[in-house]
Parts: C-alpha cells; structure tokens; sequence
C-alpha cells in the first residue's frame, strides 16, 4: 500500500503552553497514533526537537542560519501512513489534535528512493 507523510507543522505554540497543557495535547497525538495503528494505516512517527539550524550554499560559501522563531517554519514531528490514495490520507490526517489549536498538517505522497545494498 502506498505510504504517505504527516508533517505536523507547530503553529500552535506548544513550546509556550503551561506543562500540564502540553501533556494533554501529547496525549491527544499518542491516543490518535494508537487509532492509526489500530485501524492498520500506521507506519511510523517521530516528534523533532525545536533546535534546528537551515544551511544553503551562497554561490560555493556554506551559510548555516537558525535557530528561527517563527512557527510557521518549524515542523513539529511526522507521521508515516499507509493509504490508498492521497485523498485518504488526507482523512487520517483529519484525526491531528493540533488541526483544533489552529496548525496545519501537510499531507505528501513517498516516493521510493534507491537504497544501497
């Protein structure tokens, strides 16, 4: 079955909740990730850490900028689903507790890359 990514995009300032607001929302996403598995579309999850650092080439110089604040930027973690088509994993994507603080999630389709070996 085809597999597609989740990316849960932080628009919702998680990072800026009271401690026990954010324990609510991370079990909100565990109880949807346990939902995904259950119904067989689960395939992978991961949360990403908010330091990060974007680097570029300016004609042959490496520039290496960040860490940035804005939300919109960040991504907060990521889903693999499997689905049959994009249009239903955009209705898994459906189930993202963030969706209800304001985020939004991207929904993209993988595509095989070669692997060594």
């Amino acid at each position: 079955m085809p597999q597609y990514m989740i990316l849960l995009r932080d628009d919702f300032a998680m990072h800026t909740r009271p401690p026990e607001e954010q324990e609510a929302i991370f079990q909100r996403f565990v109880a949807w990730s346990e939902s995904l598995f259950e119904r067989g579309h689960h395939a992978g999850v991961e949360r990403l850490e908010q330091e990060r650092r974007v680097v570029r080439l300016e004609g042959d110089k490496p520039v290496i900028d960040g860490p940035y604040a804005e939300g919109k930027e960040a991504v907060m973690g990521f889903f693999v689903v499997e689905a049959e088509s994009i249009d239903a994993a955009a209705q898994l994507a459906l189930g993202a507790p963030s969706l209800a603080l304001g985020a939004s999630v991207e929904v993209r389709p993988i595509a095989p890359f070669p692997k060594p070996g």
